[in-house]
């Protein structure tokens, strides 16, 4: 990201500032980053050379896991929760600057003795911090940093709220308080508040279903106290442009269409605890605003394993040793801003808005949602319908989803990708903006892999490939063969050969729902064995 500088006039007349600045902000709980010193009040499992394995080389994984999350979500602010000291903090600024991904600004809420903190990370200077203490002996100050965007100030409010193991008036005192400093901001102060709040963006309508966390008769604080709620409903972009009322904020996940609101999955159901929400402030002709549309999650293939958000791993189900694998709970969020007055968008803004090349590879590595992004030279390996997969030579292959009407099998093309998703465990291109046919044409056969064991049926890397030919005794579910049994899904059951029939598979894919398999969607897929 480009970050501009204050221009001084000749005439020292004061800073001129640049016509458009487009930064990045971030929220992350990277999931209890702790150091090796001993505090007194660690986690058990985060005990220094304990029996839980919190040591030196295992600390050093967490570090450089984190590191490489916010390296490739390269935001220039980033807001942090369950940073555990100064020190921690300091080890994951090191390890970025490793990555090349450096934050000379930082900031952490320690003056208070709580086992995680608050903090931020910055490429723009910070000029001052706060701390905004909550009341209650184990609550989680709110972090207050003030910084200078090229001569512009911005507050970032970052947030902890208490968690879901207690009902929902364990998290009014931190609304409430965060309610009485920001009615004490002057008017058309710039401000973004993010972090994790542990609650929804609609947690009035979610809290009704909860009876374990609803003692406030349905009062939540995101809602009602910072007033992302009005008349009984969300309060969207159109009430801060247009409406008079003050004191509304908006939530940004209301950016994003609702199957992609999510960024925690516990015990399998969706969350949206991390936000960021914005007052009027960000939506007029003055200092900041935000750039419309831009607002997304981070969620790279890295982040996941097959289809669930690849937190940090501990033995016996989260209670035994760490295993040093793994990254958080939670999926970073992120949105844009700029330094020009607020417009209004149709499409997805970025704050690099030009297309960008890449392999398919490098989608795998990308976050999923809208993206601007070219492949170039793919094969169609693979075609039914309207769906296909591509492959590069001598690289790797991805699913082409209810978007490949135009291409056909063994010709080559150069493709702008405009949105990717993740079904289960499977990355999946399901918008394409252009594809250009190269002229080219290779036998798709060439592209087809060979599988040898189970084991290789797993590799991450195998996604979306297309096996050319296995041989074996369907039974189960299964397809048992010399080099082991692979787990086999007909996406139409007439294709479905009966138990104990000895069977050829070619050209099938390799996907992932919930474990990895072998997908047959045609009939000339499958075929009978005397």
């Amino acid at each position: 990201m480009l970050l501009s500088a204050i221009i001084f006039s000749l005439l020292g007349a004061g800073p001129v500032f640049s016509r458009d600045i487009r930064f990045s902000v971030a929220s992350y709980n990277v999931e209890n980053l702790f150091d090796l010193k001993t505090a007194g009040t660690e986690y058990p499992e985060y005990m220094p050379n304990g029996p839980f394995g919190w040591n030196k080389a295992v600390q050093s994984i967490k570090v450089s896991h984190i590191a490489r999350s916010i390296h490739d979500l390269d935001a220039d602010i980033i807001c942090l929760e369950e940073i555990e000291s100064a020190q921690a903090l300091e080890d994951l600024k090191k390890a970025l600057e490793a990555t090349g991904a450096g934050y000379p600004y930082s900031a952490i809420a320690d003056g208070k003795p709580t086992t995680v903190r608050c903090a931020v990370l910055s490429r723009f200077p910070i000029i001052e911090k706060k701390e905004v203490t909550v009341p209650g002996k184990k609550s989680r100050s709110i972090l207050w940093v003030t910084l200078d965007i090229s001569g512009r100030h911005l507050i970032v409010f970052v947030n902890h709220w208490k968690s879901k193991n207690g009902p929902e008036s364990a998290r009014m005192p931190y609304a409430e308080t965060l309610q009485k400093v920001l009615s004490r901001l002057p008017p058309h102060c710039d401000y973004i508040l993010a972090g994790d709040f542990n609650e929804n963006y609609n947690e009035f309508s979610t809290i009704l279903l909860n009876r374990r966390l609803n003692d406030t008769n349905g009062v939540t604080g995101i809602n009602r106290v910072l007033k992302t709620v009005q008349g009984g409903r969300l309060v969207d972009e159109n009430a801060l442009i247009h409406g008079t009322k003050a004191g509304l904020h908006y939530n940004l996940w209301l950016e994003l269409r609702e199957k992609r609101r999510w960024s925690i999955l516990f015990f399998g159901k969706k969350g949206t605890p991390d936000s960021i929400i914005l007052p009027k402030s960000m939506y007029d002709d003055r200092g900041i605003s935000y750039l419309d549309n831009s607002f997304d999650k981070f969620d790279p293939e890295f982040l996941f394993s097959c289809g669930d958000i690849f937190r940090w791993q501990l033995a016996n189900s989260g209670r035994g040793r760490h295993l040093g694998r793994g990254y958080s709970d939670h999926l970073p969020v992120f949105a844009c801003f700029t330094t020009r007055p607020f417009e209004e968008a149709r499409g997805f803004m970025s704050c690099d808005p030009g297309l960008k090349n890449t392999t398919i590879a490098g989608l795998y590595e990308s976050k999923t949602g809208a993206v601007n992004l070219k492949l170039n030279d793919c094969t169609v390996i693979f075609r039914n319908r309207n769906n296909a997969v591509i492959k590069e030579k001598n690289g790797r292959a991805i699913y082409i989803y209810k978007t490949a009407s135009k291409l056909r099998a063994g010709r080559c093309y150069d493709i702008i990708v405009t949105r990717l998703n993740r079904h289960f465990g499977n990355m999946e291109i399901t918008a394409i903006k252009k594809a250009i046919d190269t002229g080219r044409s290779e036998n798709p056969q060439n592209y087809w892999i060979k599988i040898k064991t189970r084991a290789n049926l797993s590799d991450p890397a195998l996604i979306n490939e297309v096996v050319g030919r296995c041989t074996g005794i369907y039974k189960n579910g299964f397809l048992h063969t010399k080099k082991g049994r692979f787990p086999i899904y007909f996406s139409n059951p007439a294709l479905r050969p009966a138990e104990n029939n000895r069977i050829t598979i070619m050209h099938a894919r390799i996907s992932c729902h919930r474990i990895p398999e072998l997908v047959v969607e045609r009939a000339d897929q499958v075929s009978l064995e005397p």
